[in-house]
């Protein structure tokens, strides 16, 4: 077994191999926690900043929390304009927010009932 200060020796070789595999799951566990939580996103082809400054420009504009923005989805209808559809507040309404090719917010407004 290990040394009788908790250290593990060369003398337990099976120790050590599942201390190896221990580390290897947690390290990939972190990975993957951080790969789901990250905010890079490209929605619709949009790019990662106009995704990041519609969500901005909604919680400025619709007066909510960052937080209860949901990017729903995306598109690039000509020239650059990308149209980025947001779900906003507990009651996910919908809200279109279109941006230019340099990631500048065009406009932000909720959809009309009906209208999606």
């Amino acid at each position: 077994m290990g040394g009788s200060n908790g250290f593990i020796t060369k003398e337990n070789p099976e120790m050590t191999m599942r201390s190896s595999i221990h580390l290897a799951c947690v390290a990939a566990a972190g990975f993957l926690m951080a790969a789901c939580s990250s905010t890079s996103l490209r929605v619709g082809g949009a790019p990662e900043a106009s995704v990041k400054n519609c969500v901005a420009a909604a919680a400025r504009e619709l007066r909510v929390p960052p937080a209860s923005i949901v990017v729903d989805s995306g598109s690039t209808p000509r020239d650059g304009v990308y149209t980025i559809n947001l779900k906003v507040g507990p009651q996910a309404r919908p809200a279109v927010c279109t941006t230019d090719e340099n990631s500048a917010v065009l406009g932000v407004v909720y959809k009309r009932p009906g209208a999606y």
